[in-house]
């Protein structure tokens, strides 16, 4: 659960500390468009504070340290976001006033 790293995101907005937020767009998990106009609300909810969203591409640079692990990969067979993929999103965000790295 991330319940508690949006209270805390409330809890600097609620004392006007600028906050960047970050975010990983992962095939399946995290790209699609519900979940970008909910982070969208939820920034917009927080205010001005929030100067900027880094939208972060997945990467499977990680990878072999699961497996150096002996730990199965969740994620295999899931690769990197697409360009387009990534700039719709940025879309979305950008329509709720968000400012984006993307």
């Amino acid at each position: 659960s991330n319940k508690y790293t949006l209270e805390f995101a409330r809890y600097l907005a609620s004392r006007g500390q600028t906050m960047w937020i970050r975010y990983v767009v992962v095939p399946t998990w995290s790209d699609d468009d519900e979940s970008a106009e909910g982070l969208g609300q939820f920034i917009a909810e927080l205010g001005d504070c929030v100067e900027k969203v880094e939208l972060l591409p997945y990467h499977e640079l990680g990878k072999h340290k699961w497996t150096a692990m002996g730990e199965k990969y969740e994620l295999d067979g899931v690769h990197p976001p697409k360009k387009e993929v990534m700039e719709h999103l940025k879309e979305i965000l950008v329509s709720y006033g968000v400012k984006t790295n993307y």
